[in-house]
């Protein structure tokens, strides 16, 4: 393999795959280790950012108003 593949670490505390289990985000594809995964109904995603995107959709459609304040549901 190649020397220039960049190796797989956390996006948080930068621990590499030879030190810990990595995951991969869902959302963005960014790397994360079990101990800064954000766990939302049962899946794990790299932040509380992309666990919205994921179930409330990233917002990029033409007609969505970019003024109106979407609020998380509380449980």
């Amino acid at each position: 393999m190649s020397e220039n593949i960049e190796e797989r670490h956390c996006l948080v505390c930068g621990e590499t795959q030879a030190q810990v289990h990595l995951e991969r985000c869902l959302v963005c594809g960014k790397y994360f280790c079990p101990d800064h995964a954000f766990k939302r109904t049962g899946r794990r995603f790299c932040s509380a950012g992309c666990a919205r995107d994921f179930f409330w959709g990233v917002g990029d459609e033409e007609d969505e108003d970019p003024t109106e304040e979407r609020h998380e549901p509380e449980y």
